[in-house]
Formats: C-alpha cells, sequence, structure tokens
C-alpha cells in the first residue's frame, strides 16, 4: 500500500510512521509511507495514494482544503482525518472521507484504520508484492505461471522473468488469490490458468513446464481445478 502522512508537526508524522510501519511489520504487508509537512506540498507532489492521513490544522492550505483539491482528480484514494477538533467531521462526508482519528492518536487507532484500507484498496488484490535483497516487485497474479520453493528460496516464475528471494510458499500462499492459485505439490504454487493437461502425477503448464502432483494434495487440487474450469468456462 502507498500511504501519505500529512501534518506540519513533525514528531506526530514520525509517531504516525512508526505505527504504520509496526502494522506492516506484524500485518505481513509492503507499505510505502510518504511525510509531506502541508497540503500545499502533499498537493504539488504527491500521487496514486492508496490512502492519506490529513491533518486538519495547517499552515498554508487546511486539511479541509486540501481534501476537497484532492477530490478533483482522485475519488478513490481513502481519506482518513487526523484532528483536535471532533466537530470537524460532519464536513468530513462532503469529501467522502473514511474516518476521523482524535488526536493523540495511538497504535490501536492505527491499526484499525489500516485493516479498513487493506479491505477497501484499489484493485491490489490481483497483484503479488514481493521483495527480495535488492527488487521490489508489484507482480500481476496474470503474470505468474507457478511459484517453487527450494532449501527456503522461493522463486516466483513469471512470463517474463524468475524472481527468488529467501521466504516460505506458506507466505505467499496467504497472499493469493485461492481461486486462482493451487498447491499441488509441498514444493509448487501453480497459476490454474496456466494449466495445460494433468497425466497422473504430473501437471503440464502451456509452456510445456512439467509440475508434480503429490499424493496428499492430488485431491484438493483436482477440486479446486475444477472450480477454476467451471467459473472461467474453460
Amino acid at each position: 500500500m502507498k500511504l501519505a502522512v500529512v501534518e506540519n508537526e513533525e514528531k506526530e508524522r514520525e509517531r504516525m510512521k512508526e505505527y504504520i510501519f509496526r502494522y506492516a511489520e506484524e500485518s505481513g504487508a509492503f507499505c510505502q509511507v510518504d511525510l509531506y509537512a502541508n497540503g500545499v506540498d502533499f498537493l504539488t507532489d504527491g500521487k496514486g495514494y492508496d490512502a492519506v492521513f490529513l491533518d486538519i490544522q495547517m499552515p498554508l492550505m487546511d486539511g479541509m482544503e486540501t481534501a476537497e483539491r484532492l477530490r478533483k482528480t482522485d475519488e478513490e484514494v481513502q481519506i482518513v482525518f487526523v484532528t483536535n477538533m471532533a466537530q470537524y467531521a460532519i464536513d468530513g462526508y462532503k469529501v467522502s472521507a473514511l474516518d476521523f482519528l482524535v488526536k493523540p492518536v495511538g497504535y490501536v487507532d492505527i491499526l484499525l484504520e489500516m485493516k479498513k484500507i487493506a479491505k477497501m484498496r484499489r484493485g491490489d488484490d490481483d497483484f503479488l508484492y514481493i521483495s527480495g535483497a535488492a527488487f521490489f516487485r508489484k507482480v500481476p497474479y496474470a503474470d505468474i505461471r507457478y511459484i517453487e520453493v527450494f532449501r527456503h528460496e522461493v522463486t516466483v516464475h513469471t512470463k517474463t522473468e524468475q524472481l527468488s528471494f529467501r521466504g516460505t510458499l506458506k507466505e505467499i500462499e496467504a497472499k493469493l488469490d485461492k481461486k486462482q492459485f493451487s498447491r499441488p505439490d509441498n514444493c509448487y504454487i501453480v497459476n490454474l490458468r496456466y494449466v495445460k493437461e494433468v497425466d497422473g502425477e504430473d501437471l503440464f503448464l502451456d509452456d510445456g513446464q512439467v509440475l508434480h502432483i503429490s499424493r496428499s494434495r492430488k485431491k484438493s487440487f483436482f477440486t479446486e481445478l475444477s472450480l477454476y474450469i467451471n467459473k472461467s468456462g474453460k
């Protein structure tokens, strides 16, 4: 998730950033957080955010005006106002604010908001975010053919590249759409759209790659494959 914190007090900005990163660490999510000291800088430089934590009382341009201008160019970004004055809540309906947080903001407040934002973020359920020692990728589900693990190294095989990093298939599996991906073996997760043929314990992808189907997972794999075929009409 790409997030912005717009707050004129530096300590408050850093505290909220710390809380967001704490949520990310605990939930396994990937969060990019940009900090702005006022609404003018945010509107000038900030684009493409999933959500913005927006202070109302700021110099140069208050949070409500910032939100109104933001809405003219972005109807989908989630706006969470942060304020000392709860009476501004009514005005928040004009800009379709997700919520209001009253200072002082604690970690539990941020945690609850981040969970809401995660459920409502824009189309990101069709992507897998992965990162290694020297890379970060937002990979569309449609580009992933299969994923494998070998000696604690996970490799995501896409249409154009192979991305390897330390991890487990269990962690990756939890991030994927279970209606589109299946795990035919302890070592593999496969994108069902690329399954061409199954012969015994061999699973053939449309590019000729052959994967193994374990006996313990064979029944569940065929069930998931059948559901996918029936849904997609293939």
